[in-house]
């Protein structure tokens, strides 16, 4: 900001110089805009503490108010932080610890946008600290997933990349069309993009599925778990399925003879069956989102030549 400004009193002065009168104004605006800018920064943390005691001697707390770091919903999103970096750091020593800690930072996730909205906290700070921590967090659970399955890994880099990366893209197309959040839409986009931002019911049971789906993967891996089973008929339908689709996963058992060894599967196959719909569907909607924010931009460098 301070370069901008100092850059547009540059500019003048260039501008201005025809004239002595002219230039000595013109100059002497550049230093006060320079001096002026300089104590603002200078002052910004005596700013902040002031805002911090309005809000406080006002009862503001729980309303709209200047120190948008300490909205609600912002405290929450710094709370799932600390709950985010505590599972993965518990994530091969402490499976079930990992487990409570990422599943109240996922119901963080939840109230912070209902917080936000209820008190009328919504900020682009709190938006961007949203979309920035659920990125990272799945990457996170990716990393940690292609560890545990080395046959894998491939498989979790391609997904790592494609959900950040189709993210980004569209966050930044919708901004520089002027958009005021990547989750306001027009038009043009596909219909099912549409849909998935439009409705908060499909767009949860995309993310849930996804997050179920690689929580399950994860669990599935220890045998910390294996009290958590069910007994299945393997030459059923059902349980035919959820042996195929435990199998490649089984670190226990030798995969495909799990189910020929005892007729047991665990809960979180059954979990991850349920949410691989979901799962499939969003990872469609990252692509297709990724493609129509790319041809957003083009489309934006074709109207600026």
């Amino acid at each position: 900001m301070l370069d901008d400004r100092v850059g547009g009193a540059g500019a003048a002065y260039n501008f201005m110089e025809g004239s002595s009168g002219t230039l000595h104004t013109s100059t002497h605006s550049s230093k006060e805009l320079l001096g002026s800018s300089v104590n603002s920064s200078l002052n910004s943390g005596g700013a902040t503490k002031m805002a911090m005691k309005h809000v406080g001697r006002g009862g503001k707390f729980f309303e709209r108010h200047t120190c948008v770091p300490v909205y609600l919903p912002n405290i929450i999103g710094y709370l799932r932080i600390i709950c985010t970096t505590i599972s993965i750091a518990l994530a091969f020593t402490h499976p079930k610890a990992m487990l409570a800690f990422y599943f109240i930072s996922f119901v963080c996730d939840e109230l912070d946008g209902r917080f936000a909205r209820m008190f009328s906290q919504q900020s682009t700070y709190g938006a961007v600290l949203d979309m920035v921590t659920d990125r990272l967090s799945t990457a996170a659970l990716l990393g940690i997933l292609g560890v545990l399955y080395p046959s894998k890994a491939q498989v979790c880099i391609l997904l790592q990349a494609l959900d950040i990366g189709s993210h980004w893209c569209h966050m930044y197309a919708s901004l520089v069309s002027g958009g005021t959040s990547h989750k306001v839409l027009s038009n043009h986009h596909n219909w099912l993009v549409r849909s998935y931002y439009s409705n908060r019911i499909f767009m949860g049971t995309c993310c849930v599925s996804c997050e179920l789906l690689y929580l399950s993967l994860y669990a599935m891996h220890f045998s910390v778990f294996d009290e958590m089973s069910m007994q299945v008929d393997q030459h059923s339908l059902a349980g035919s399925a959820f042996c195929w689709l435990s199998a490649p996963f089984d670190s226990a058992t030798g995969g495909a003879h799990h189910c020929a060894a005892k007729p047991e599967v665990s809960v979180f196959v059954l979990f991850a069956f349920i949410s691989l719909p979901g799962f499939i569907i969003k990872q469609i909607i990252n692509v297709i989102q990724l493609v129509q924010s790319m041809n957003g931009l083009w489309l934006h460098d074709l109207k600026n030549m």
